[in-house]
This record gives structure tokens, C-alpha cells and sequence, in this order.
């Protein structure tokens, strides 16, 4: 009975992550509730579940230090909620006691009692709306860590991802060719003429196909290797892998060409870009110190000749130009974006403005001459920075790195666990994920586009799956 409701449990899940990516990337307002909930309540379930068996779980080391991360960091942002007195406000955040002064001050003007206290965030809506986002992904990460402790369960996440991968592709293929850019029927005249599947932004669209593509090759990997014993030749394990695991086989193949697809389509440079180098880091740290570099570099220029070679063969008119140039407007309003969450951080140095205030605190950083003011900035470290002070960013970015690095240890390190093949090539899989998030967070906000953080924390909750003590 306890087995039946862990795997309803893990069904869930899987139905969740299949569900996140469809309404706009749940970054629209109505999909919130739909967003948080889910995850909270299967985390809880499933942390009830194991809580009253006969065999507690053991954390791995990455799993601990990515955990003691996410609690730090849900720590901070409820600290930013906080109602302070003005006198101790003023001594943490003089800048945000600046603004509550003068926002009392022009309530009380207008007859509206603005209250005493106020918290260190200068938007407490926008922040509580982060804070459960945050919740929200931190609870799937753990039950993700609970729930996906075997390799049935790994191989089920990862085909079913990739799945939506290649589903997105189609979607996106298939809007495009019609020329149209909907997405379930609500046209996209933000940005037109290029493939976006059911997100908004195709930059967005292109980092959710870069992050499950691993989880489909990691499918054919499971294939090939599983089709002869271990030590066979490469002849007898093709033999057996047409006769014994063809179709799984293919399916991986089949959907990670369209999660590449997906990103060429979508023409983001940025992911492009991040998947070669994530392919590349992680090729080299697998690799001994003496190969390494070089392995490196095969793994860049063998994709990028492949990329080359699809876009030449498979690209669309206007695809090749734009991967060749970039506009210098566009540059610029990037630089600016990510100038503008520096100088908010030097305006907000050790708490923030608040997580989620980036669009309301940048209007007076002055970072851009132009017209138009970006919501997020260009590069997710930047805003971190920004809106959740040193703070924050210390206790997001450190665990994040030491969890990744404790990871690598643990699958590829002369020290690492005993494990089987399978084990240790998710790991790798789901490094790549990561390392292809962390290069796209530098010139983009993926972060902050719910579907894909919330992606990213199951894969590497997987990854780091707690063991039976």
C-alpha cells in the first residue's frame, strides 16, 4: 500500500512538470495557483509518507548542501517581508527606509494611515508572490530527492521530459509553418516571427528544450547500454540494440533531435550557446586532468559543426543571419538591464529591495536612456544580486556551485560512491541540465520563468535522490 501511494505520488509529479511548461511557461498570473500548489502538497505528502516508514532516507552530500541552500534562501526572502520599526529599518536598509518614509508621507497627505512598520522589500506583493514561486520549486526539488530514488523512476522522468521537449518542438514547428505564432490560439505580437512553443519569449522556449535535452539522450544512453552485457563489442551490442532495445532507443534519439530542433528554431543565441558550453564543461570535468581541456574542446566544435551543418541544411530564410549578428540595440538594452540590477544593488547592498521588485526599483537606477525598461535583467545572477542583496546572492550561489561541484565528485571523482552505470549517467545528464542553466543565466532571465526553475529542481532533485538508511 505505502509503494502504491509513492508511486501515485510520483505520478503526480510527473503529470505537474508535464502541466508547468503549457500555460505560457506558468508565468501568466492565472496560472499561479496552479503553479504553487501542487508541488507543496505532493512535498508534503511525500515527506509525510516517508516520515512514518520503517526506513528513513539518507541524504547525499549535493542533496544536503542544495537543501541548506533553498532553506537559507527561503529564509531571506521571508526576512524581506518582515515588518520592521523604523529605527532598525533604517539601520539594515536605509534606502528602503527612505521610501517607506516617503510613501508614509504621501499616504498620510492623502488620509491613509500607512502604518509604522514596514518590511525591507519596497513591494511586499510582488516578493510574497516570489516567496511561494520559490516554495514552489524548492518543494519540487525535494520530492524529486523522495519521491525518484531508482532508476525506473529516473528513466520515467527523463522520458517523459523529453517528451515535452519534443513536443514543444512540434508545437513550435508547427506554428511557424503556418506562420502564425500562437500560442493556444492567443497570438504573439510581442515577439513575432519567431518559435516560442507555449512560451512568450523564444529565448525562454529554446532554455527548457536545452535542459531536457540531456534527459533524452540520456534515454538512448540507458538503451545502448543495457542492450548487451558489459565488455561486448560494439558489433554485438548493435546487433542486440536493433534487436533488443531499438524502440527506446530511437525514442531518445528521436526527441532530443527535437529539442534541438526547438532551440534552432527559436533562433536564441543565448542557448545555443549555453547548451555547447554545458555539453563541454561537463565533458571536461568527467574527463582525467591530462584530456580534459581537449576533450572539452572536441565536444564544443563537434556540436557546433552540427549545429552549422542543420542550419545550412534545415535553416529557415533569416536563420543563419541572425545567429551571424546581433543588433547593437539590443546589446545595449541588455547591458543596460544587467547595469541596472548592479546599481540596484548598490542602492539595496546586504538585503535587497526585495525578491520580484527588479521592474519597480530599476525606474529610479537610471540605467537606460532609452524608452523602454526591461521587467527582468539579463542576467539572472545580476537580478539575484539586486533585489536579495549580498545576502541572498551568497546563499543561493554558493550552494548552487558547491552542490554542483560535490556532484561531479560524487559521479566522476576518484572518491565517489559506488554506484551502477545508470546511476552515475543520469548524474551526468543532469549536470549538463544545470551547467546549461548557469551559462544561459548569464545573459538572460530563465530564473524567473517558472517552468523552467521548476524543471531544473526535478532534474536535479533526481539527481541527488535521497537512499534508503
Amino acid at each position: 500500500m505505502r509503494n502504491a501511494v509513492e508511486l501515485a505520488l510520483f505520478a503526480a509529479l510527473v503529470a505537474f512538470l508535464v502541466w508547468v511548461p503549457m500555460p505560457f511557461g506558468s508565468a501568466s498570473d492565472a496560472s499561479q495557483p496552479a503553479l504553487i500548489l501542487p508541488p507543496l502538497a505532493i512535498c508534503c505528502a511525500a515527506a509525510l509518507l516517508r516520515a512514518t516508514g520503517k526506513h528513513p532516507l539518507t541524504m547525499t552530500r549535493p542533496g544536503r548542501i542544495w537543501t541548506i541552500g533553498g532553506v537559507l534562501f527561503v529564509l531571506v526572502i521571508a526576512l524581506q517581508l518582515l515588518p520592521l520599526p523604523p529605527a532598525l529599518l533604517a539601520l539594515i536598509s536605509p534606502q528602503s527606509a527612505a521610501i517607506w518614509s516617503r510613501a508614509t508621507h504621501v499616504a498620510a497627505l492623502a488620509g491613509v494611515d500607512a502604518g509604522a512598520n514596514h518590511p525591507i522589500t519596497i513591494d511586499p506583493q510582488h516578493t510574497a508572490l516570489h516567496l511561494y514561486r520559490v516554495l514552489a520549486y524548492f518543494a519540487t526539488f525535494l520530492s524529486a530527492m523522495i519521491l525518484a530514488r531508482d532508476t525506473a523512476r529516473r528513466l520515467a522522468l527523463a522520458a517523459v521530459l523529453a517528451c515535452v521537449g519534443a513536443f514543444e518542438a512540434l508545437y513550435a514547428v508547427h506554428e511557424a509553418a503556418l506562420g502564425r505564432y500562437a500560442i493556444w490560439g492567443w497570438k504573439n505580437t510581442l515577439i513575432f516571427g519567431r518559435a516560442s512553443g507555449t512560451f512568450v519569449n523564444p529565448n525562454h522556449f529554446a532554455h527548457y528544450a536545452a535542459i531536457v535535452l540531456p534527459m533524452a539522450l540520456y534515454v538512448s544512453a540507458y538503451a545502448w547500454h543495457t542492450a548487451a552485457p558489459a565488455g561486448a563489442t560494439f558489433g554485438r551490442r548493435f546487433v542486440k540494440l536493433v534487436e533488443r532495445r531499438f524502440f527506446p532507443f530511437a525514442f531518445g534519439a528521436l526527441t532530443a533531435i527535437g529539442c534541438m530542433t526547438a532551440v534552432l528554431v527559436s533562433e536564441s543565441r543565448g542557448a545555443l550557446l549555453a547548451l555547447i558550453g554545458g555539453f563541454a564543461i561537463v565533458g571536461a570535468l568527467a574527463s582525467d586532468k591530462e584530456h580534459a581541456a581537449l576533450r572539452g574542446i572536441l565536444i564544443a566544435v563537434g556540436i557546433s559543426a552540427a549545429v552549422v551543418a542543420a542550419l545550412f541544411v534545415f535553416g529557415r530564410p533569416g536563420t543563419m543571419t541572425r545567429f551571424q549578428t546581433s543588433q547593437a540595440s539590443q546589446v545595449e538594452a541588455r547591458r543596460d538591464s544587467i547595469v541596472g540590477g548592479l546599481r540596484i544593488w548598490e542602492m539595496f547592498p546586504i538585503f535587497g529591495s526585495g525578491a520580484g521588485t527588479y521592474p519597480d526599483v530599476v525606474l529610479i537606477t537610471r540605467a537606460s536612456a532609452g524608452e523602454t525598461l526591461a521587467n527582468h535583467a539579463h542576467d539572472d545572477y545580476a537580478e539575484i544580486l539586486g533585489t536579495t542583496g549580498a545576502l541572498g546572492f551568497v546563499v543561493s550561489f554558493v550552494p548552487l556551485l558547491g552542490g554542483f561541484a560535490a556532484l561531479m565528485r560524487n559521479a566522476f571523482g576518484p572518491h565517489g560512491e559506488p554506484m551502477s552505470w545508470r546511476r552515475r549517467a543520469f548524474k551526468a545528464a543532469a549536470l549538463t541540465s544545470i551547467a546549461i542553466a548557469m551559462i544561459h543565466a548569464l545573459v538572460d532571465f530563465n530564473f524567473f520563468i517558472p517552468a523552467n526553475p521548476i524543471t531544473l529542481a526535478a532534474i536535479a532533485g533526481a539527481a541527488v535522490a535521497a537512499r534508503e538508511s
